[in-house]
């Protein structure tokens, strides 16, 4: 008896801590994803070395106990006639352009960097540590698009299976303009 008593606990204490994660489409940014929660969408205009852009941002900060603090999809745009000549050391310039760019945005420490494909598209997958976080994040180059999704988790406190199932769920759709 005692032994059913605790699993009952145990799956009770499981099915209060799971989270409903949303299936989050957006055909304008063309990118499917998952969220634990609810998603804002933002656009900021910033400034780059070749202009204006806008940035679309997808994000939900967790409050869930143990999870992570912040996921997010962003969306840049760059001009079309940047990227007429794209060679292998371009791409790799642009790439090395965004993981530097994080890494000095939050005064932070590059611990992890490694090339990764995304639908045949080039991208890097990196971590980085930053005074009280920990920031996971993988940049991918389409074209003249950058998507770099990432998930901000307080330090020491990363909740690594969903770290990976929000990783696992960003696709990049094929849309009609």
């Amino acid at each position: 008896m005692k032994s059913f008593i605790t699993s009952v606990f145990i799956l009770f204490t499981v099915l209060l801590t799971a989270q409903d994660w949303e299936k989050y489409k957006s055909v304008d940014l063309a990118f499917i994803t998952e969220f634990p929660g609810k998603p804002q969408r933002t656009t900021q205009q910033i400034e780059t070395a070749v202009g204006e852009l806008d940035m679309h941002m997808v994000g939900y900060g967790s409050s869930q106990v143990g999870d992570n603090i912040y996921y997010a999809v962003v969306r840049s745009d760059y001009p079309k006639e940047q990227f007429s000549d794209m060679s292998d050391e371009k791409i790799k310039s642009i790439l090395d352009g965004a993981v530097n760019g994080a890494v000095n945005n939050v005064q932070g420490t590059l611990e992890s960097d490694e090339d990764i494909t995304l639908n045949g598209y080039p991208g890097r997958k990196i971590k980085i540590d930053a005074p009280g976080m920990e920031i996971f994040m993988n940049a991918y180059l389409v074209e003249n698009v950058m998507y770099i999704n990432q998930v901000i988790a307080e330090e020491d406190k990363v909740n690594s299976d969903n770290l990976k199932k929000f990783f696992s769920a960003f696709d990049i759709i094929n849309v009609k303009q």
